[in-house]
């Protein structure tokens, strides 16, 4: 038998089997990996749709082209900031100023043609609107063919300039497109472009926007939130600055402040209604700055601009002292004043020891006497001027006029003075809003007074319009008057009350409408041509005399040509005016024997009025009434005309706190 040993198989491993499944569970697992990543990156991204919303274009307009969104891998999160947004009185001066340069820069670069912007714009009862497409006519100058030359035509830097010009008034002059911030309608429909508008700098995550609120809110305090109110023609209602409460109204827009559960007191802009054009859109940034100042309550005495309550009988003589010191000759001249307003101090019986410490006339009658007149101004605080009281004012212009009338008498303008101003195509003045005049003169878009300015530009335009067939050049000439105020100023019934009932029936022409501010204004401004004249006349020492409207055409062209030879295009001091000045004020500051002297007083006057002009340094004392009477005659008018401007008096408080608003 035979022993057999048994053999077994080699068995083959599965190991090609393993590798697939193992290869498709790590596919699966990957696939899943991924899907789980999709989906949590779709999560993110749908939970902060809000904060994105919060921040879009339709939250917050072309601000949102600032936003940065950026994807934290190790958080697995989409973060959004936002710019956040801030907008002062200040920066919004500076932003005009620039679109001012940009403008004026591109000008400069159309300097072969002459350049008119045309825009259809209709008054309706939602304000001043655009109608149809802005556009922007070139003409060759010096080519008799006035053919339009087309922007698609033009090269280079040329048709960049226009290009660019075209762009701006159309972004200017578009409907402000709604968003759910008011700030950002606001800010459109002061003119300014958001683009450019750089914010405080800093970034804001979109996570911190309140849950009640549905747009980034803006912080600006308060004082700059009225001037913008102001700005765009909305009355003070309610100011309450301790309570954070500011509530303003006008004819197309609103600001309203109200308690928001969650985030405390909450400011929110109504904005205009769809394509009205605010007048603000349609000003300068030097007029833009005036109209802010005007509602600090800022006067130009002279060459010298301060807050209507520093100014005082001592405070003025010294300012005048001070710069009389420092004239050279008699011409117009510029003198700095910084160093010396550093260490002036305000009038009071501490300051100047009693000294005209209680005056036979009023202060505020002399300051509106002397003040520049303002060519764009829209608010003054009302409080400020109230001390001359409608009686007083209603007094003194009676007797004043009564005086001039008699001496040396009045010369009244032509009835349809301002429908010649209109067919003439003249820019003696704007009819509008709370625009009055147009760049021309020794101050563009702002100062304008006998004290302040030479008068020669304006004497020019209006002897366009209203002639004289001979020069008077010896004596007094008459005082000039608009047929309009005649009866009004006879009867002394000059007042904010007839201011208010004149605007509602106001007059009007073809084209063209008559404000009481703007009637007041021409009428300042023919009484300062008038002062500048007798002023020079009794000093006897000017550099350059003027000439009183009504002029002939010749001698006012050769009084305009001489001023341009000589002067700057800005304010100035006159030292023999200040001379006179200081004579004036120390008279109605002083009086005679506790007697007023001036029509403006409100002290014991003497009958016959020549008595309280005794013993002056130069002058006769007729001359001194007569003058005496013409300054009465300005004080009133430019009394009214602030009285009849919005009342800003809050931003006087708002100087010594000046809280923290929260706009929407």
């Amino acid at each position: 038998m035979s022993n057999s040993t048994p053999t077994t198989a080699p068995v083959q491993s599965d190991s090609g089997g393993n590798d697939i499944v193992l290869n498709a569970t790590a596919l699966v697992i990957a696939l899943v990996a991924l899907v789980v990543s999709m989906l949590q990156l779709i999560f993110q991204y749908v939970l902060s749709a809000e904060g994105r919303s919060k921040c879009s274009s339709a939250a917050i307009g072309l601000w949102a082209r600032k936003n940065r969104q950026y994807w934290r891998i190790w958080k697995g999160k989409l973060y959004i900031k936002y710019a956040r947004p801030s907008l002062s009185t200040s920066e919004f001066l500076q932003a005009m100023e620039a679109q001012g340069r940009e403008r004026q820069s591109n000008l400069e670069v159309l300097t072969n043609y002459k350049v008119t912007e045309q825009a259809t714009i209709s008054e309706t009862k939602d304000g001043v609107k655009m109608r149809g497409a802005l556009e922007i006519i070139l003409t060759r100058r010096g080519m008799e063919d006035a053919t339009p030359v087309p922007i698609t035509t033009l090269r280079g830097r040329e048709r960049e300039a226009a290009n660019s010009l075209l762009k701006v008034n159309k972004r200017l002059f578009s409907a402000t497109p709604p968003t759910k911030a008011t700030w950002c309608s606001l800010i459109c429909d002061l003119g300014l472009d958001l683009l450019t508008l750089r914010g405080t700098g800093e970034y804001v995550s979109a996570d911190t926007i309140s849950s009640v609120l549905d747009a980034p809110p803006m912080h600006i305090r308060m004082s700059d939130l009225i001037h913008f109110g102001l700005l765009l023609e909305m009355k003070l209602v309610e100011v309450d600055e301790l309570k954070r409460i500011l509530n303003m109204t006008g004819r197309y827009c609103s600001l309203v402040s109200k308690h928001q559960d969650g985030v405390g007191m909450l400011c929110r802009y109504a904005a205009m209604s769809l394509g009205t054009q605010p007048a603000v859109k349609r000003t300068s940034g030097q007029e833009a700055q005036m109209l802010c100042e005007s509602a600090d309550g800022m006067i130009y005495i002279g060459d010298c601009m301060m807050l209507i309550t520093s100014f005082g009988f001592n405070s003025v003589d010294a300012i005048m002292k001070h710069v009389l010191r420092h004239c050279q000759g008699n011409k117009w001249q510029e003198i700095s004043l910084k160093a010396f307003l550093r260490n002036a101090e305000a009038d009071g019986q501490l300051a100047y020891e009693g000294k005209w410490s209680n005056p036979p006339t009023p202060i505020t009658g002399l300051l509106m006497a002397m003040c520049g007149n303002i060519g764009v101004g829209n608010a003054f605080p009302h409080e400020t001027i109230h001390n001359w009281t409608p009686e007083m004012i209603s007094v003194a212009t009676r007797e004043a006029f009564q005086a001039a009338q008699s001496q040396p008498g009045v010369v009244v303008a032509p009835r349809d003075i301002f429908q010649r101003i209109w067919d003439a195509g003249t820019d003696i003045m704007i009819m509008d809003e709370f625009k009055a005049v147009n760049n021309y003169g020794c101050q563009f878009g702002g100062i304008r007074g006998w004290l302040s300015t030479n008068m020669a530009a304006f004497t020019l335009k209006m002897s366009q319009v209203w002639t004289c067939e001979r020069e008077n050049r010896h004596g007094f000439q008459p005082v000039p008057i608009l047929s309009q105020l005649l009866p009004v100023l006879r009867a002394g019934a000059l007042s904010q009350s007839w201011g208010e009932d004149y605007n509602f029936n106001q007059e009007k022409g073809n084209g063209w409408r008559l404000p009481a501010t703007a009637l007041l204004w021409l009428q300042i401004s023919l009484l300062d041509t008038w002062l500048a004249r007798h002023v020079d006349v009794m000093v006897q020492e000017s550099a350059m005399p003027e000439l009183s409207v009504p002029a002939t055409l010749q001698a006012a062209e050769l009084c305009a040509q001489s001023a341009n030879s000589v002067l700057n295009q800005s304010t100035g001091w006159n030292p023999p005016r200040l001379r006179f000045c200081r004579m004036y004020l120390a008279r109605l500051a002083n009086g005679v024997g506790q007697m007023g002297s001036s029509f403006m007083s409100t002290a014991q006057t003497f009958e016959d009025r020549r008595m309280g002009w005794k013993e002056m340094p130069i002058g006769t004392e007729e001359e001194w009434v007569m003058v005496d009477a013409v300054l009465t005659l300005r004080a009133a008018c430019q009394h009214t005309r602030l009285m009849l401007m919005m009342d800003s008096s809050p931003l006087l408080r708002l100087r010594k706190f000046d809280p923290v608003l929260l706009l929407a």
